[in-house]
């Protein structure tokens, strides 16, 4: 079962968090907005599973909206091209972003204007990358967590006045897709040709490749540069499209030792839902669209527990299930059914065949 979709009108409406692959990400705020709903939509960008964006709701007002992973560097980068008379230096305790200028407030180093203003600008930054995104991974969740809320504005105020960037973000899909991409120099003598096309100075060109060659983020490179990371990025998109700058992931992902876990199934969009939620807490998944292929892979990795869905072309779950409990190797590996047929005789079937448990399509994280 497909759980792509192209309508939002769902989103938000269960009690407990619900995952979504979304083809508009603007769909998803105005149906909260709409309902007036309370709590934190997180949005992924598909392309690049590092990075990840938070939006906050109460009662539909927006309360705030960040990035859920290099919240230092942003942060220091937005105070310091935006209000460099209020750029501070995050303590070596520092949390997040909201903490540091509720911090600064509470101390009395910005008046509560000033920490609503800050709070406001990484909002509408925020919202631009969000909405910036063709499609996304949406996860929402009832909870706020933010003390104290400084903030809360309806959506249309944050979003109208930046139409235009989220526009010219958009125009530099697919090469780049983020502020918090890495970029690093791929071919020295083309990357020298074609910057000379755009800089003419030839400190300045020195300055930009010295940069670039130490493989920041957008954020670090525009901060260093003291340039807008917009500008930055367009600058560097036909060289990136030419192969002069290569760009990686924000972050390289971390080796992960944890329980492999296999999920059988044909949808794509299925195994990049349980890679979501399963790697967020510490299991590898072993993802298996073949079922046919099934046991060898199997028998290769040696997982702790199997996820299989029913409906599959060339040999179905129960068929698989029955192969599985024969296997001297696999005999005694859980399976538990992940599938959308949700029918009494299924769930009975699925038993007698060796399946431990069933779980139906859509799932949610708990």
């Amino acid at each position: 079962m497909e759980l792509t979709m192209t309508s939002t009108a769902n989103i938000a409406t269960e009690e407990k968090t619900t995952i979504q692959t979304v083809n508009s990400p603007a769909k998803v705020l105005q149906n909260i907005v709409q309902k007036k709903i309370t709590g934190r939509l997180t949005v992924a960008d598909p392309k690049d599973n590092s990075i990840y964006w938070r939006i906050y709701f109460g009662n539909g007002s927006v309360n705030f909206a960040h990035s859920a992973i290099g919240q230092k560097e942003r942060l220091e980068y937005l105070l310091h091209r935006y209000y460099p008379k209020m750029a501070m230096t995050a303590n070596s305790e520092f949390k997040s972003d909201y903490d540091e200028i509720c911090r600064y407030w509470k101390a009395g180093n910005l008046s509560l204007q000033e920490a609503r203003k800050i709070l406001f600008c990484l909002t509408q930054e925020a919202l631009v990358q969000v909405l910036a995104l063709p499609q996304a991974v949406v996860h929402f969740d009832k909870i706020v967590g933010l003390d104290p809320i400084l903030l809360s504005v309806p959506l249309k105020e944050v979003v109208l006045p930046m139409r235009g960037l989220i526009a010219q973000w958009q125009q530099l899909n697919p090469e780049i897709s983020s502020p918090f991409q890495r970029f690093g120099i791929k071919n020295l003598e083309q990357f020298a040709i074609l910057i000379r096309q755009k800089i003419q100075d030839v400190t300045s060109i020195k300055n930009v490749a010295k940069v670039i060659n130490e493989n920041p983020s957008l954020y670090e490179a525009a901060k260093h540069l003291k340039t807008d990371a917009l500008a930055l990025a367009a600058m560097l998109q036909p060289l990136v499209k030419a192969g002069a700058v290569s760009v990686s992931p924000y972050q390289t992902p971390k080796t992960n030792n944890g329980p492999i876990i296999a999920c059988i199934d044909d949808s794509k969009t299925v195994h990049r839902n349980v890679k979501l939620i399963l790697e967020a807490a510490g299991y590898r998944v072993l993802s298996i669209t073949e079922p046919a292929k099934a046991l060898t892979a199997l028998a290769r990795h040696k997982p702790a527990l199997v996820l299989m869905d029913i409906n599959m072309p060339d040999i179905n779950g129960y068929e698989l299930s029955r192969l599985l409990r024969q296997s001297t190797q696999l005999r005694h590996v859980p399976i538990v059914m992940l599938t959308g047929r949700d029918g009494l005789v299924d769930k009975l079937r699925a038993k007698a065949v060796g399946a431990q448990d069933y779980v139906t399509k859509p799932f949610n994280p708990d």
